[in-house]
């Protein structure tokens, strides 16, 4: 992936206020600094230009002879709800423009204010209209993704992982899948099997950790009646369910050694017998199987065979950890989230900016398993359309508990080390002058900065 790029995009701007020489500097500067401005004297005016063009933000005035401010963000919210509302007001008006706020509105500005402050907020503005964009895009995608048994994820990690199973769906030999517990072992099964060409068939998957080991043999093979107490009939093991399809052994590394050299004849000879039986059964299956250990090391350490080792990883496909592919993060958590909402019957919801980034900057060691067991969590105790941060597990908001800023590198191959900084210090200077409500003073104190410190970096902005 190519390292970021740190332009903001910048914003089609309505400007309405019924000072003239006010709309018309703040018009000419917003055209000078790249955004697409347009001054209005009347409200009238620009409700009638939003109808006719795609129009990102509003800037208005609070107090205006024709029209009231809130009155005015009434009939934007009603007929054109995706146009952001920025509010410039004299500091008498504030509380006006908080309540605004707490009705959906985007932000306001205390007059006078310096452009390089509109500007700050007008490029934060931008980034949360990006991530609104790029979560109707997810929406797009999980609606293409439900209902299919396939894996999300576009990272790189993860299409090497799909290139490796088309590549062995169609092959007889045995495959080996490798990874961490919860990453996702058994879909890859699933999608070689559904690769394969024979989707008529069974598969049969049989998890050799949850098996008690005097029962192992029985479940693999199956057992005559009276082979032993309790075996009142004929049972038919996994290997018989799975005649002509696909065997799937989860944790393998589990399989008791005694079994092992049972299976290992299997794989050999490719017949068996039932517990209590002496009629040779012959096995026809493609085997899977699928680890979450080091099964080299477990033979160099006598506790795995390292002749079924050879055999069952003729072919070996790795799946990765979450915390190796979390751009694949923001796809999976939506997916998750929009899974469990329709069985639970329940509206979808969307996480908000701070959990994702709370999510990146946590490390995953349940992997996609404990992913979609934080979504549940979240959706069980968010009240709202979006869930915030405070929603998510504790487990997840105390991994990034200690940073206040998170910044994902996942995928990045470079990075501009120094419009980073730049970026990380705009937002933290926004920070402040958001806290302060626009007093230089107050918002240099928040930062450390001495107030002539702030006022340079805020005209270097511009």
């Amino acid at each position: 992936m190519a390292a970021p790029e740190f332009i903001k995009p910048l914003l089609r701007v309505l400007v309405v206020d019924d000072e003239r020489s006010v709309r018309n500097t703040i018009t000419q500067q917003l055209t000078q600094n790249g955004f697409v401005a347009q001054a209005h004297e009347s409200p009238f005016s620009a409700l009638e230009a939003l109808a006719g063009a795609g129009w990102d933000c509003v800037l208005t005035d609070i107090c205006m002879p024709t029209l009231n401010g809130l009155k005015f963000f009434e009939e934007i919210k009603r007929s054109h709800p995706q146009v952001a509302v920025i509010f410039m007001t004299a500091y008498g008006d504030v509380k006006t423009a908080v309540r605004a706020l707490h009705s959906g509105a985007a932000d306001y500005l205390t007059k006078p204010f310096e452009f390089a402050e509109l500007k700050m907020r007008l490029s934060r503005l931008a980034e949360q209209l990006n991530l609104g964009r790029e979560l109707a895009s997810l929406r797009a995608t999980i609606n293409d993704l439900v209902g299919e048994h396939r894996m999300v994820g576009d990272s790189s990690a993860m299409q090497e992982t799909r290139a490796l199973i088309s590549r062995f769906a169609r092959l007889p030999s045995n495959v080996l899948i490798v990874g961490e517990t919860g990453t996702g072992k058994e879909l890859v099964a699933r999608a070689l099997h559904a690769q394969s060409g024979q989707t008529d068939k069974p598969f049969v998957a049989l998890n050799c950790g949850a098996v008690p080991s005097e029962l192992a043999e029985s479940e693999l093979f199956g057992h005559e009646a009276g082979a032993f107490t309790g075996a009142l009939k004929r049972h038919k093991g996994r290997v018989e369910l799975a005649e002509g399809g696909t065997l799937f052994l989860d944790d393998v590394d589990d399989l008791p050694l005694n079994i092992q050299v049972k299976l290992l004849r299997v794989i050999q000879e490719r017949t068996y017998e039932r517990v209590g039986g002496e009629q040779p059964l012959t096995a026809r299956f493609r085997l899977v199987s699928a680890t979450k250990m080091d099964l080299q090391k477990l033979s160099a350490e006598k506790r795995f065979r390292e002749d079924l080792y050879f055999r069952l990883a003729a072919l070996i496909i790795p799946v990765p950890p979450l915390r190796e592919r979390k751009e694949d993060l923001p796809l999976l958590a939506h997916y998750f989230l929009h899974i469990l909402a329709k069985e639970q019957g329940r509206e979808t919801k969307q996480l908000s900016a701070a959990a994702l980034q709370n999510m990146q900057a946590y490390n995953w060691p349940g992997n996609v398993r404990e992913l979609r067991h934080a979504m549940e969590y979240a959706l069980a105790m968010s009240c709202g359309r979006e869930i915030p941060a405070h929603d998510l597990p504790s487990s997840i908001l105390g991994a990034a508990r200690h940073k206040i800023y998170v910044i994902n590198m996942e995928g990045c191959e470079s990075v501009d080390a120094r419009a980073l900084l730049a970026n990380f210090e705009s937002d933290l200077i926004q920070w402040a002058l958001r806290k302060a409500h626009g007093r230089h003073d107050k918002a240099a104190t928040l930062l450390g900065y001495p107030r002539t410190t702030l006022l340079r970096k805020l005209k270097e902005c511009q």
